[in-house]
């Protein structure tokens, strides 16, 4: 399950990478961005252990499987992070109220007040295997993005982690795409509170940043 995970991120950072100009590149071993890339995405990432790595003027890298030390190419650690996975549910229940789908420009503008990022374009609504969503109520936001096989989780945004935003994060996903496995990866306190609304750890993974003077 990892790799489908990692194939996610591979085919979400493509996507916005490639929206922003850039060249990328994929082999069955690693993901290459060349171009203007975006600050928060890597231009270089891993998917299998042992590889032999010419770093050549990469200065960000994720390592999906947190099996390299790269500090001495000259770069920091900047954290360490678990990918994470679940099925989907098959709910009938309604939808939780208070959220939106974002499908037009305002819809947008709010829920970029709460996700506040530069690298995202602002009409991503437009894309089909995209779904924006937010809640004023709970002042909470996420993106959902399939890529065919899985739907991939990021950007959640909220004041406070709980049972309740987790269950509305998994029910939103699954009826947006559904028979999909939700896959992501978290830290810290969020990790913890997704693993607690039941996603598996499927292993970590690590990123590194050149930092310049």
């Amino acid at each position: 399950m990892r790799q489908a995970a990692i194939q996610n991120n591979f085919d979400w950072c493509r996507l916005i990478c490639e929206l922003h100009g850039c060249t990328v590149t994929e082999t069955p071993d690693r993901w290459k961005a060349t171009g203007d890339v975006p600050a928060l995405y890597p231009e270089l990432m891993i998917r299998t252990p042992r590889q032999h790595l010419t770093l050549d003027t990469a200065s960000s890298i994720k390592d999906c499987t947190a099996s390299y030390d790269f500090s001495k190419d000259g770069l920091t650690h900047l954290f360490t992070a678990e990918w994470i996975a679940r099925q989907p549910i098959y709910d009938r229940r309604a939808l939780p109220p208070d959220w939106t789908v974002v499908t037009n420009v305002q819809l947008a503008e709010q829920f970029f007040k709460l996700v506040d990022v530069h690298d995202l374009p602002r009409d991503l609504f437009n894309r089909k295997e995209v779904r924006l969503f937010f809640s004023d109520q709970q002042q909470a936001a996420f993106i959902a993005f399939s890529n065919g096989q899985t739907t991939g989780l990021s950007h959640l945004t909220s004041d406070y982690l709980d049972e309740r935003l987790w269950d509305d994060v998994i029910r939103l996903s699954s009826a947006h795409f559904p028979g999909q496995r939700i896959v992501g990866y978290e830290y810290g306190d969020q990790l913890i509170t997704a693993l607690e609304a039941g996603f598996d750890d499927i292993g970590p993974l690590a990123v590194w940043k050149r930092m310049t003077p």
